[in-house]
């Protein structure tokens, strides 16, 4: 820690017991004062040496003998009360302050923002290859296993040039802003550009006008979508379909694959989830939009026909509700055995158990981080050369 943090906590701490060592203090100067009455024929000296306790007043006065009593009593409670949390602020076991002593210290390092599904893959690859690296994120709750296990995290607001700095910006050799949010990710990229020009910076952004605009100068970014990656496979399983495919989940892989069916592939496909807009997919007369919530296979029964449909694409991306999914995906196996099932999983374990009940399985960071690593830079530290 250095010193200007030092002197801010001390003067917190001041702050904070202000009020008890005021009372302590003039208690104090009360006793050193009515001594002084007291003992008239006594050096100065010696009146301070009994009120603070080291020498044994003479006057056999009540109040020398209340006083004396009293004063070591206050004295343990106020001053060093005082002095044990000042020690306790600065020297005792502090996870998160330890974790950013460390992200400090990184140089010539990788820096992620965002410890969502694509970033936990990006750092467990840079952990295990022993590569340096710092995390931002802004959700304590996401970082707290990384901090309590000694990670370079810090926990703070991406948007703010603060942040960045303690994160080693400066003095990085790339950047991989993951986040979902592009107002946050826009403000990134400039306040990153502000602290380091040269630094390869590597975006996730979703909208097309956004990614032809950080592409260019001053950003020189490389921008990615793992929505559009994730759509070369929709693509290929979507070539021979016959009948109707049946669309669960509402994000910007959905948008893709809704408007993909609706332009390009002229197929009937139904769409459903409380939270879509269907005014967005008007324009597609094959495109059904339904704001219901169908998490059972007796509510998808309930809202369309299920003989008509041979696809299920299962897109939830909440990991709430991977487990919803593989009981879908069990009871559609069970009952309509002949339908293709794609479910979007992020858990490997769950991912298994999908596969043995024999549906197919995708998870769009995962793909993603196998894209991405093709088209970073050499001095990268997710390259993988093969």
């Amino acid at each position: 820690m250095n010193p200007k943090p030092k002197r801010i906590g001390m003067k917190n701490q001041l702050k904070r017991f202000r009020l008890p060592l005021l009372i302590f203090m003039l208690f104090w100067a009360a006793g050193v004062l009515t001594l002084y009455f007291l003992e008239t024929d006594k050096s100065f000296k010696y009146l301070i040496l009994v009120s603070i306790g080291v020498k044994q007043g003479v006057s056999t006065s009540d109040f020398v003998g209340f006083y004396q009593l009293l004063w070591p009593i206050m004295f343990e409670l106020l001053i060093l009360g005082f002095l044990l949390s000042v020690l306790l602020e600065f020297y005792s076991y502090n996870p998160e302050a330890r974790s950013l002593k460390l992200a400090k210290s990184k140089k010539n390092h990788s820096v992620i923002l965002g410890y969502n599904h694509l970033g936990e893959r990006i750092v467990d690859y840079l952990r295990e290859n022993k590569q340096p690296y710092v995390v931002v994120e802004i959700l304590q709750e996401r970082a707290d296993d990384m901090i309590f296990a000694g990670e370079p995290v810090i926990v703070g607001d991406h948007t703010e040039e603060i942040v960045l700095k303690s994160a080693g910006v400066h003095k990085c050799k790339e950047v991989f802003c993951v986040t979902t949010k592009l107002r946050n990710a826009l403000i990134a990229a400039s306040k990153i550009r502000k602290i380091n020009s040269e630094c390869n910076l590597y975006m996730r952004v979703f909208n097309e006008h956004f990614r032809q605009n950080l592409d260019a100068e001053p950003y020189n970014a490389y921008t990615f979508s793992i929505s559009n990656w994730a759509m070369d496979s929709v693509k290929k399983w979507s070539e021979n379909m016959k009948g109707k495919a049946l669309i669960l989940g509402q994000d910007t892989l959905v948008q893709r694959i809704l408007t993909y069916f609706g332009e390009s592939l002229k197929k009937e496909i139904i769409a459903i989830h409380p939270e879509i807009e269907p005014d967005l997919y008007s324009e597609y007369p094959n495109v059904l939009v339904l704001q219901e919530n169908a998490k059972y296979l007796e509510s998808l029964e309930d809202l369309c026909g299920m003989e008509e449909i041979s696809q299920v694409y299962i897109c939830w991306n909440n990991e709430e509700l991977f487990s919803d999914a593989i009981i879908l995906t069990m009871e559609l196996k069970k009952k309509y055995p002949e339908k293709e099932i794609f479910v979007r999983i992020f858990d490997e374990e769950l991912a298994e158990l999908a596969k043995g009940i024999g549906a197919t399985t995708f998870s769009t960071s995962a793909y993603a981080f196998k894209m991405l690593q093709k088209e970073v830079e050499l001095n990268s530290g997710v390259f993988q050369d093969k």
